[in-house]
């Protein structure tokens, strides 16, 4: 075998290990590429939005059925809790597709 045809394999063979689906010649996109594609913080804003509305719903239902706690206070805290949260976590991948 040549030296060339080693080298393929190595690069191949370091491909296949590192869990990359790109061939060894190919360029890989960049993570801000990938994020832009994906709808970037569009889809970061729309997941925090749903995530203050669900954890704020919870709270003030919770603050409903206790009577030893203030709904509207718990709901409003929560939401911005939830929100805040969401927005600095990101949404999770089956969220954007």
């Amino acid at each position: 075998m040549a030296d060339d045809d080693i080298e393929r394999l190595l690069r191949e063979v370091k491909a296949t290990s590192s869990g990359s689906t790109n061939p060894p010649g190919e360029v890989q996109k960049r993570s801000s590429d990938i994020e832009e594609s994906s709808g970037g913080a569009g889809g970061r804003l729309a997941f925090s939005m749903v995530a203050a509305g669900i954890t704020g719903v919870g709270a003030f239902l919770f603050g409903v059925f206790t009577p030893w706690t203030d709904a509207l206070d718990m709901g409003f805290a929560a939401a911005v809790a939830g929100f805040l949260t969401a927005l600095v976590a990101g949404p999770p991948r089956w969220f954007s597709s």
